[in-house]
């Protein structure tokens, strides 16, 4: 027998079910991106990387550099850009960077100013500030930001850029490659011309 109740706890359990998915997703991105002014990135056809990209401080190609590029073929490629043969002069060059920085994050003191009036013209001010309020609401948090640069290789100035910015969790520290490769996709979302 069906009880009276099934539509609420099927209802209950759905919300649940859904709340934990989200809880476990990581961190979203904050993404931004620039098209220069009358940059016309339909008129570029081939591309090439950057020699030593930001992402390389060391004169080695890192693993990082390695995810990216393999990231950004993907996507470049899904837009009908190819990459420049070798011994040739490629359209666009492409860099990368990487920075982080710590972030002090929450709520801060409670101010509140009042006013009253009553038999006469009685008025007051005031303010409140709760120390333990103030310090168990804030928390330093590390923010990670990934930068794409698309560079006009003739006349060396950006004609494209797009940022990704988020916190960086463990589980992204625990799968570096993930965490970048999806980045890479979430800018590219951003860039002009679609991926057919």
């Amino acid at each position: 027998m069906i009880s009276r109740n099934a539509p609420a706890i099927m209802r209950w359990a759905t919300l649940a079910g859904l709340a934990l998915m989200l809880a476990s997703c990581a961190t979203r991105y904050d993404i931004r991106s620039q098209t220069a002014l009358n940059a016309n990135l339909t008129s570029y056809h081939t591309y090439a990387f950057m020699a030593k990209p930001g992402t390389d401080k060391d004169g080695y190609k890192t693993i990082t550099t390695q995810t990216l590029e393999r990231a950004v073929n993907r996507e470049m490629y899904a837009r009908g850009y190819t990459p420049a043969a070798v011994g040739s002069e490629p359209d666009l060059v492409i860099n990368f960077n990487i920075k982080e920085k710590d972030k002090v994050q929450g709520d801060g003191p409670g101010v509140g100013y009042g006013a009253g009036f009553g038999y006469g013209p009685y008025w007051g001010y005031g303010y409140g500030l709760g120390l333990d309020d103030y310090y168990n609401g804030i928390q330093t948090v590390t923010e990670g930001s990934l930068v794409i640069d698309l560079i006009d290789r003739v006349r060396n100035e950006v004609v494209w850029s797009g940022t990704a910015v988020g916190q960086i969790t463990k589980k992204s520290l625990d799968h570096p490659d993930e965490t970048l490769d999806r980045s890479v996709t979430e800018v590219f979302a951003h860039y002009p011309i679609k991926a057919r």
